[in-house]
């Protein structure tokens, strides 16, 4: 980016500050943590994971706002409004079907349980150690991914703000994270995501309202009518159901549902906050009350990128040069965003809780003490954090912040969902049908998207604007981009059919695919429960309650 911009002192004392409030709270929690113990009526473990299940309902709320609206959202979003138009805000609203879902199917299930780890649910269901830990594997891969993008993203955003290396700020970011909430646990996370989404906001909804008053963009009205004749609202009405194409309304209706239950339904990072309130008609009232102010937030983010398309609609800064990645674009016209740590925090969080539960838990039961067990959980989050610090790095090789998003986590999307799916509303299904369409669902998925990132078919798509000699003050330095000879919404026709299947639709795809395998595969399965026995883990038995007596569970954790 060639833009110079001047700071006054006050800029890094704020900067300072949110870096500061963020290591006090963890420093806070970790006393008060303390505190509580030597009261004895919790463990240390349940303490640090899951904030003695008493967390109050506001800052849970708001923290599961912060983990899935972050730095992606802030970054990305606004310039694919700006580029492609607005099915990208159609993508993330589409998260409130999402949350209803969540709310009234799995949250009955998984609430019930009282466990620390989500995956804990495939034991039960399935008997089988072996789903359990390639879910977890699964999860703990999507997560790191999208705890390295947003590490990336604020760093992208903040670099040319603060005139410091991007990757510097990646390290900061990633070591303030990790160390509070290496010091206070699920309390400290929960906290700072709460402080950190009102000076967020705040920030955004100053913007819009500075954005609009400006006399560049020219209020509200010159926002939409550019807008709507520049065909990005129209983009909504795309209705072909075909899937080898960029988006269209019924891939994000589907597939978008998908991907954001695989974030708010089936994910532990979802899933720990909720089963750290006190019981499930608050976690559920917690949900429902959170839709409004999602839907709100992701659009007045989303409309940032309106707002930027009439700043810059008649000077396109990717036609300058001014700069090389449409997830500049926000830079530019918003110098004043803020980081956001959230989801990293939480993701070492879960991180922690599913690979001790998953994969340590139990070889270690008896041999270490609630202590013990509670600082081995702290060397995990360390770890956890130092690897996605360290991940962060390839965000910017692998295309960028929403790029990754949408395409990496798409393709896990599919399978994380359907294998609950799978579980709940096919009673029948065994371990092996489960492990079957798990396997190849997953499969398919890494195909389709390796074959997309080799051959980018939709790399020329980007709807036009106006950059004129006048609109840059008489600097004729600009090259006009040409649109490719074929439709670029439905990808490059020289490119393999794989290739241009819709990055949006992978959730979608992956989804089907393994329900479909897994219910054939099912038919030829023979039953290893009795269906009775599982009926209180189906959807049907959501409202039953968790059986008093768990003997032959206990017996068999202790066999492996």
């Amino acid at each position: 980016m060639s833009r110079d911009v001047s700071l006054h002192w006050l800029d890094y004392a704020i900067f300072g500050l949110s870096i500061g409030l963020s290591l006090s709270t963890g420093v806070y929690h970790a006393i008060n943590s303390r505190i509580i113990l030597r009261r004895g009526d919790r463990t240390a473990k349940e303490e640090y994971l899951m904030g003695g299940r008493q967390l109050p309902p506001l800052p849970v709320a708001l923290s599961l706002l912060t983990t899935f609206l972050s730095g992606i959202l802030m970054l990305g979003v606004p310039a694919e409004m700006f580029q492609r138009g607005a099915q990208i805000w159609l993508n993330f609203v589409i998260g409130v079907a999402s949350s209803i879902v969540t709310c009234f199917v799995f949250l009955p299930v998984f609430h019930k349980m009282k466990s620390t780890c989500l995956h804990e649910y495939f034991i039960h269901r399935y008997n089988s150690i072996l789903i359990r830990r390639l879910f977890s594997l699964l999860f703990l891969l999507f997560t790191i991914v999208y705890m390295s993008v947003v590490l990336y993203a604020p760093s992208v955003a903040l670099s040319p703000v603060l005139q410091i290396n991007k990757w510097y700020l990646v390290l900061i970011f990633g070591c303030t994270t990790t160390l509070y909430t290496c010091l206070g646990g699920l309390k400290a996370v929960v906290w700072t995501d709460s402080l950190q989404a009102v000076i967020m906001y705040t920030g955004v909804f100053t913007l819009i309202y500075k954005g609009l008053s400006h006399p560049r963009v020219g209020g509200l009205e010159r926002v939409m009518s550019i807008a709507l004749d520049s065909g990005r609202i129209e983009e909504l009405a795309r209705m072909d159901w075909r899937i080898d194409q960029y988006n269209s309304l019924w891939i994000n209706l589907f597939s978008g549902t998908i991907v954001w239950l695989a974030s708010f339904g089936v994910n532990q990072l979802a899933i720990q906050r909720y089963a750290s309130l006190p019981n499930l008609k608050v976690a559920q009232s917690i949900i429902l009350y959170t839709l409004a102010p999602f839907t709100v937030l992701c659009s007045i983010v989303a409309f940032v990128g309106f707002i930027a398309l009439a700043y810059f609609y008649n000077c396109n800064p990717l036609e300058t040069g001014e700069v090389k990645e449409s997830d500049h674009i926000t830079i530019i016209f918003a110098r004043d965003i803020l980081p956001t740590l959230s989801t990293l925090s939480s993701g070492m969080n879960s991180m922690a809780a599913a690979i001790y539960e998953d994969f340590l838990k139990n070889k270690l039961d008896g041999k270490i003490t609630d202590t013990g067990a509670t600082r081995l959980n702290k060397l995990i989050v360390l770890i956890c954090g130092l690897t996605s610090t360290g991940l962060a790095f390839l965000a910017e090789v692998l295309g960028g912040s929403l790029r990754i998003c949408i395409s990496v986590m798409g393709a896990m999307s599919g399978p994380m969902v359907a294998i609950f799916v799978l579980a709940l509303f096919f009673p029948k299904s065994g371990s092996k049908s489960c492990l079957i369409s798990f396997f190849l669902s997953n499969l398919f998925c890494l195909i389709i998207c390796i074959a997309n990132y080799i051959q980018d078919p939709y790399h020329d798509l980007f709807l036009p604007t106006n950059t004129t000699m006048e609109g840059c003050n008489g600097n004729s330095n600009f090259t006009i981009r040409m649109m490719p000879t074929y439709d670029a919404h439905y990808g490059n026709p020289d490119t393999l059919y794989i290739s241009r299947i819709s990055t949006y639709s992978y959730a979608g795809v992956g989804f089907v695919l393994m329900l479909v395998i897994g219910w054939i595969t099912s038919l030829f399965e023979e039953s290893d429960h009795k269906e009775e026995k599982i009926r209180h883990l189906t959807f049907a038995g959501r409202n039953e309650p968790w059986p008093d007596t768990h003997h032959e569970f206990d017996h068999f954790l202790k066999e492996i």
